[in-house]
Protein backbone atom coordinates (compact mmCIF):
# COMPACT_ATOMS: atom_id res chain seq x y z
CA UNK A 1 0.00 0.00 0.00
CA UNK A 2 1.93 3.03 -1.21
CA UNK A 3 -0.16 5.44 0.74
CA UNK A 4 -4.05 5.48 2.70
CA UNK A 5 -5.36 8.32 0.65
CA UNK A 6 -4.94 6.13 -2.99
CA UNK A 7 -7.11 3.46 -0.70
CA UNK A 8 -10.59 3.12 -1.65
CA UNK A 9 -13.00 1.40 1.02
CA UNK A 10 -16.50 0.69 0.47
CA UNK A 11 -16.60 3.06 -2.25
CA UNK A 12 -15.11 5.68 -0.32
CA UNK A 13 -11.53 7.38 0.15
CA UNK A 14 -9.91 7.36 3.99
CA UNK A 15 -8.96 10.90 5.23
CA UNK A 16 -6.94 12.17 8.41
CA UNK A 17 -9.14 12.86 10.87
CA UNK A 18 -9.07 13.80 14.51
CA UNK A 19 -11.24 12.28 16.71
CA UNK A 20 -13.87 12.73 19.30
CA UNK A 21 -12.70 11.78 22.42
CA UNK A 22 -8.93 12.12 21.99
CA UNK A 23 -8.94 15.24 19.63
CA UNK A 24 -5.27 15.12 20.33
CA UNK A 25 -5.06 12.30 17.64
CA UNK A 26 -5.52 11.61 14.01
CA UNK A 27 -6.23 8.67 12.22
CA UNK A 28 -6.90 7.85 8.42
CA UNK A 29 -10.54 6.98 8.60
CA UNK A 30 -13.67 6.77 6.05
CA UNK A 31 -15.68 9.84 5.63
CA UNK A 32 -19.23 10.86 7.33
CA UNK A 33 -20.52 10.56 3.71
CA UNK A 34 -19.97 7.14 3.38
CA UNK A 35 -23.65 4.14 2.99
CA UNK A 36 -23.16 1.71 4.51
CA UNK A 37 -26.88 0.42 3.56
CA UNK A 38 -25.98 0.79 0.45
CA UNK A 39 -22.79 -1.31 0.56
CA UNK A 40 -23.92 -4.11 2.42
CA UNK A 41 -23.22 -6.87 0.14
CA UNK A 42 -19.52 -5.26 -0.31
CA UNK A 43 -18.98 -5.94 3.98
CA UNK A 44 -20.79 -9.53 3.23
CA UNK A 45 -19.07 -10.75 0.69
CA UNK A 46 -15.71 -8.24 0.13
CA UNK A 47 -13.79 -10.12 2.81
CA UNK A 48 -11.81 -9.30 6.02
CA UNK A 49 -14.61 -6.20 7.03
CA UNK A 50 -12.89 -3.45 6.97
CA UNK A 51 -12.68 -2.73 11.08
CA UNK A 52 -9.73 -0.29 10.76
CA UNK A 53 -11.41 1.94 8.47
CA UNK A 54 -13.38 3.34 11.41
CA UNK A 55 -12.24 4.34 14.77
CA UNK A 56 -15.01 2.44 17.54
CA UNK A 57 -15.59 4.53 20.54
CA UNK A 58 -14.35 1.54 22.70
CA UNK A 59 -10.67 2.06 21.28
CA UNK A 60 -11.02 5.95 21.71
CA UNK A 61 -11.63 5.36 25.31
CA UNK A 62 -8.95 3.16 26.22
CA UNK A 63 -7.07 5.68 24.45
CA UNK A 64 -8.60 8.32 26.55
CA UNK A 65 -7.42 6.10 29.59
CA UNK A 66 -4.21 5.67 29.02
CA UNK A 67 -2.94 9.06 27.66
CA UNK A 68 -4.82 10.64 30.95
CA UNK A 69 -2.52 7.46 32.90
CA UNK A 70 0.32 7.55 30.86
CA UNK A 71 1.97 6.10 34.31
CA UNK A 72 0.31 2.92 32.90
CA UNK A 73 2.73 2.47 30.07
CA UNK A 74 5.54 4.43 30.19
CA UNK A 75 8.64 2.71 29.56
CA UNK A 76 6.70 -0.55 29.24
CA UNK A 77 6.46 -3.33 26.64
CA UNK A 78 2.85 -2.80 25.45
CA UNK A 79 1.01 -5.02 23.49
CA UNK A 80 -2.64 -3.43 21.42
CA UNK A 81 -4.94 -6.88 20.67
CA UNK A 82 -7.49 -7.07 17.50
CA UNK A 83 -5.56 -3.49 17.23
CA UNK A 84 -7.64 -2.28 14.16
CA UNK A 85 -6.72 1.16 13.74
CA UNK A 86 -4.25 0.70 16.40
CA UNK A 87 -5.49 4.18 18.37
CA UNK A 88 -4.95 2.32 21.65
CA UNK A 89 -1.48 1.25 20.63
CA UNK A 90 -1.16 5.00 19.07
CA UNK A 91 -1.50 6.42 22.71
CA UNK A 92 0.63 3.76 24.25
CA UNK A 93 3.67 4.99 22.44
CA UNK A 94 2.67 8.96 22.99
CA UNK A 95 2.21 7.96 26.97
CA UNK A 96 5.71 6.85 26.61
CA UNK A 97 5.60 2.76 25.84
CA UNK A 98 8.99 1.38 25.17
CA UNK A 99 7.87 -0.53 22.64
CA UNK A 100 4.49 -1.12 20.65
CA UNK A 101 3.29 -4.22 18.89
CA UNK A 102 0.07 -3.84 16.78
CA UNK A 103 -1.51 -7.01 16.69
CA UNK A 104 -4.24 -8.24 14.36
CA UNK A 105 -5.32 -10.91 11.83
CA UNK A 106 -6.36 -9.16 8.88
CA UNK A 107 -2.70 -7.98 7.44
CA UNK A 108 -3.89 -4.25 5.95
CA UNK A 109 -5.23 -3.52 9.42
CA UNK A 110 -1.14 -3.51 10.02
CA UNK A 111 -0.45 -1.56 7.13
CA UNK A 112 -3.14 1.48 8.55
CA UNK A 113 -2.03 0.97 11.81
CA UNK A 114 1.53 1.95 10.59
CA UNK A 115 0.48 4.78 8.24
CA UNK A 116 -1.91 5.47 11.28
CA UNK A 117 1.21 5.94 13.97
CA UNK A 118 3.52 7.92 11.44
CA UNK A 119 0.54 10.67 11.08
CA UNK A 120 0.94 10.92 15.07
CA UNK A 121 4.52 10.76 14.71
CA UNK A 122 5.41 7.97 16.79
CA UNK A 123 6.43 4.19 15.77
CA UNK A 124 4.75 0.59 16.57
CA UNK A 125 5.81 -2.75 15.39
CA UNK A 126 2.99 -5.11 13.56
CA UNK A 127 2.37 -8.63 13.82
CA UNK A 128 -0.31 -10.95 13.16
CA UNK A 129 0.52 -12.60 16.95
CA UNK A 130 0.64 -11.88 20.16
CA UNK A 131 4.23 -11.76 21.06
CA UNK A 132 5.15 -13.50 24.58
CA UNK A 133 6.81 -10.31 26.02
CA UNK A 134 4.27 -7.97 26.69
CA UNK A 135 4.30 -6.65 29.92
CA UNK A 136 0.64 -4.62 29.15
CA UNK A 137 -1.39 -5.54 26.96
CA UNK A 138 -4.48 -3.34 25.71
CA UNK A 139 -7.87 -5.05 24.04
CA UNK A 140 -11.13 -3.16 23.06
CA UNK A 141 -14.15 -4.40 21.50
CA UNK A 142 -12.99 -7.92 21.33
CA UNK A 143 -15.55 -9.82 23.26
CA UNK A 144 -17.61 -10.38 20.37
CA UNK A 145 -15.13 -13.09 18.91
CA UNK A 146 -15.93 -16.16 20.34
CA UNK A 147 -12.73 -17.34 22.93
CA UNK A 148 -11.40 -13.78 23.49
CA UNK A 149 -12.68 -13.63 26.81
CA UNK A 150 -11.23 -16.75 27.87
CA UNK A 151 -7.37 -15.48 26.48
CA UNK A 152 -7.66 -12.33 28.25
CA UNK A 153 -8.46 -13.99 31.02
CA UNK A 154 -5.35 -16.25 30.97
CA UNK A 155 -3.57 -13.44 29.70
CA UNK A 156 -4.24 -11.30 33.27
CA UNK A 157 -3.56 -15.07 34.61
CA UNK A 158 0.25 -14.01 34.52
CA UNK A 159 0.13 -11.45 36.85
CA UNK A 160 0.66 -8.50 33.67
CA UNK A 161 -1.34 -5.84 33.15
CA UNK A 162 -4.47 -6.37 31.09
CA UNK A 163 -6.92 -3.41 29.97
CA UNK A 164 -9.70 -3.69 28.38
CA UNK A 165 -12.70 -1.67 27.10
CA UNK A 166 -16.23 -2.70 26.62
CA UNK A 167 -18.76 -1.60 24.53
CA UNK A 168 -21.77 -3.56 25.79
CA UNK A 169 -22.86 -5.28 22.72
CA UNK A 170 -25.87 -7.08 22.34
CA UNK A 171 -25.05 -10.42 22.91
CA UNK A 172 -21.20 -10.31 23.54
CA UNK A 173 -20.22 -11.74 27.06
CA UNK A 174 -20.56 -9.69 30.28
CA UNK A 175 -17.23 -10.53 31.70
CA UNK A 176 -18.56 -9.22 35.88
CA UNK A 177 -15.36 -7.65 35.88
CA UNK A 178 -14.30 -4.50 38.12
CA UNK A 179 -15.13 -0.98 36.04
CA UNK A 180 -12.33 1.56 36.63
CA UNK A 181 -13.59 4.32 34.55
CA UNK A 182 -16.76 4.42 32.00
CA UNK A 183 -16.31 7.22 29.20
CA UNK A 184 -19.94 8.09 26.55
CA UNK A 185 -18.34 7.20 23.04
CA UNK A 186 -19.08 8.12 19.39
CA UNK A 187 -17.67 6.02 16.48
CA UNK A 188 -16.04 7.57 13.50
CA UNK A 189 -17.60 7.76 11.44
CA UNK A 190 -20.92 6.89 13.50
CA UNK A 191 -22.09 3.58 12.50
CA UNK A 192 -22.32 2.04 15.80
CA UNK A 193 -25.16 3.77 17.23
CA UNK A 194 -27.13 3.42 19.78
CA UNK A 195 -23.93 2.65 21.04
CA UNK A 196 -22.95 5.50 23.05
CA UNK A 197 -20.34 4.21 26.14
CA UNK A 198 -17.53 2.18 27.03
CA UNK A 199 -16.27 0.55 30.24
CA UNK A 200 -12.56 0.15 31.28
CA UNK A 201 -11.88 -2.68 33.23
CA UNK A 202 -8.34 -3.65 34.48
CA UNK A 203 -8.11 -7.42 34.43
CA UNK A 204 -6.52 -9.16 37.70
CA UNK A 205 -5.33 -12.58 37.94
CA UNK A 206 -7.78 -15.20 39.40
CA UNK A 207 -6.75 -16.36 43.11
CA UNK A 208 -6.04 -20.22 42.53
Amino acid sequence: MSSPESLCVLGSALAPRALPLCPELRLWLLRDEIDLNARAQDLLHGGPAPYWAFCWGAGQALARYILDRPELVTGKRVVDFGAGSAVAGIAAALAGASSVVAVDIDPVALEIAQHNAKLNHVTLEVARQTPPDWQVLLASDVLYETGNEHWLRIAADTGREVLLSDPLRHGTPRPGLEVVEEYQVRTLPDVDYPIQRALIHRLAARSR
